[in-house]
């Protein structure tokens, strides 16, 4: 017997380890990126609102949590604290059933967290509450005390953490039809009525709710998102492990002490765990990392990871494109990366809370204050918990821009009262007032580039016609022209394209070198006019190196031309195909 409890010390030991590896590594940038949904706020009235809901309580715990997660390594460190106590009540619940297995069983359910990572910890915490309760409620001897003990915990668990008090009964039930006596089944019953009861009666009385809130609360997922199917895999596991055991309790094979303590099977899960740490990431890591350095304004940490691995995906890009427009290398970086066309320079038309995030950053950059002010407030909206203390910072700014003061003011209260945003909330006071505004910087500099147009165009669905008229408003706008040519040389729409090289020209603005090399491909291709040409103040450099890319391209391979000029426009233009357009 001591050999098996050694035993599950270790293998506990080797979960909680494996469980803050397999999410730090693995899921680190995206409880990062999730921690913007859970706004907790340091004010009496957020927890009294929340204490009056049905799951309230669970909520304020995981928003206090969640908020933690900026730290390095901290979601990891409560995921696995988490778990590793659910683990711990759910085996000693095993044991109150009268069955003496490993914690290996016991860890079978939780171990579900690892297989659907889950976005918010409300979850957990309230699968917690559950089995805190059910535990509970089995260390009650006395059968009449129990039964009552039982009736009165399911009322606290909904109110708390609904829907805890479902598994909560569920445990309950399986806890009472492992006991002797007669009453055992009426009671499991009058449990289960009574727990199905409680929502019913609370949203006929206290509450005015739908019947999906009534049951689950609306704190557990998004309220207008369909419940993934993974929830139900989680909570049904707990008592479905608890029936199988008592069920299959006297089979001397299978709950053998020795044979369970055997190398063999300590080796099972510590092969199927070490699996996961090194295989199972999530597949928006890299732009979750990206996202994450952009929170902090380290546009350089991009760059530099994107020169070391490949872009996995269109989220990831359009950070990319944004991180080498604000350390100005743009024009240098457009051909070196593999563009996808307008979904890499900002998201088409975005539905998602990435893709908001990421829209309304893309607005910023090129100076559409009125479009980065709306898309960062559809984006509070449709928070999971219909806040975004990040969102929230960009419509303060915009908010100033547009001397839109007393609007600016309301959020900048709400996030006086936050941990971690307060400090740069403070900050922002003093620009409420109109004079303090208008002398700072940041702000005169983008009231400056504000669009003079009527421009009804929506940036994330009208690239370029959306930029244009940005540019045609203030030809200075640098971001906004970088990202209009950009555009133009992706898709090869060289006519357009040599229109606003005139207008560079005509400012004697330096000639960026993808810039000149598109000039060369326009009139040698497209339009033959040496005067014209020579008018572009054309770096000899460029030039002899067309002339020579000219000279070989129907000698070498295109393999071997990708390898000489294939960061140059000009293959581009000969080799590349362009990408497709959005239907518009």
């Amino acid at each position: 017997m001591k050999r098996l409890l050694a035993g599950d010390r270790a293998l506990f030991l080797f979960y909680l380890t494996g469980c803050f590896l397999f999410f730090e590594l693995n899921y680190r940038y995206w409880y990062r990126f999730m921690e913007q949904y859970n706004l907790f706020l340091f004010r009496k009235d957020f927890f009294m609102e929340l204490l009056g809901q049905p799951g309230g309580f669970n909520e304020y715990i995981t928003a206090f949590i969640t908020q933690f997660f900026l730290l390095p390594f901290f979601a990891a460190c409560s995921l696995a604290v988490l778990s590793g106590i659910i683990v711990c009540f759910f085996h000693l619940f095993l044991q109150r059933c009268g069955v003496k297995v490993s914690v290996i069983i016991a860890i079978a359910p939780v171990f579900l967290f690892w297989v659907y990572p889950v976005e918010s910890i409300a979850s957990v915490v309230a699968a917690l509450f559950a089995t805190g309760a059910a535990l509970g409620y089995s260390c009650v001897k006395k059968p009449v005390v129990r039964y009552v003990l039982g009736f009165v915990l399911l009322l606290p668990a909904y109110l708390l953490a609904a829907p805890a008090h479902l598994l909560a009964v569920a445990l309950m039930i399986v806890y009472e039809v492992s006991r002797e006596g007669k009453a055992r089944f009426t009671v499991a019953a009058g449990l289960l009525l009574w727990a199905f009861a409680i929502p019913l009666l609370a949203m006929r009385t206290a509450y005015v709710l739908s019947i999906r809130e009534a049951f689950l609360s609306k704190h557990l997922y998004h309220p207008e998102y369909p419940i993934p199917a993974s929830f139900g895999y989680i909570w049904c596991s707990f008592p479905l492990v608890a029936l199988l055991i008592y069920t299959f309790r006297k089979q001397k094979k299978v709950f053998n002490k020795e044979w369970m303590n055997t190398a063999a099977l300590l080796l099972l899960p510590v092969i199927i765990m070490g699996g996961f740490i090194l295989y199972k990431q999530h597949p928006l890591e890299q732009a979750y990392r990206y996202d994450w350095y952009a929170r902090q304004q380290q546009w350089e940490k991009i760059t530099e990871h994107a020169g070391k691995h490949p872009v996995k995906d269109k989220d990831a890009l359009v950070y990319i494109n944004l991180a080498y427009a604000y350390t100005d290398r743009f024009n240098e970086a457009l051909m070196r990366i593999p563009q996808i066309g307008e979904e890499g320079f900002v998201p088409y038309d975005p539905k998602t809370r990435l893709g908001l995030i990421e829209a309304s950053e893309v607005a910023w950059l090129v100076n559409h204050t009125n479009a980065a002010q709306r898309f960062a407030f559809v984006g509070v909206l449709s928070a999971e918990r219909c806040v975004q203390p990040r969102l929230m910072k960009r419509l303060i700014e915009t908010y100033l821009v547009n001397k839109e003061y007393q609007v600016a003011e309301k959020y900048i209260k709400i996030l006086e009262n936050t941990l971690f945003y307060s400090r740069w909330a403070r900050e922002q006071r003093p620009l409420l007032n109109p004079e303090k505004a208008a002398s700072t910087d940041w702000i005169a500099q983008r009231r400056k580039l504000n669009p003079i147009t009527d421009n009804n165009y929506d940036l994330t669905k009208a690239l370029p016609d959306a930029l244009a008229f940005l540019i045609d408003d203030h030809p200075e706008n640098k971001k906004a022209f970088e990202y209009g040519m950009g555009y133009l040389l992706i898709y090869k729409d060289l006519a357009p394209f040599m229109h606003y090289m005139n207008l560079l020209k005509e400012k004697g603005e330096p000639v960026p070198v993808p810039y000149q090399e598109a000039i060369c491909v326009y009139y040698s291709a497209v339009e033959s006019n040496p005067e014209a040409f020579r008018s572009y103040a054309i770096d000899p450099k460029v030039y002899e190196r067309f002339q020579s890319y000219l000279s070989q391209a129907q000698r070498l391979s295109p393999t071997l031309l990708s390898r000489q000029y294939g960061d140059t426009y000009y293959y581009y233009a000969q080799f590349v195909q362009p990408p497709k357009r959005q239907n518009r």
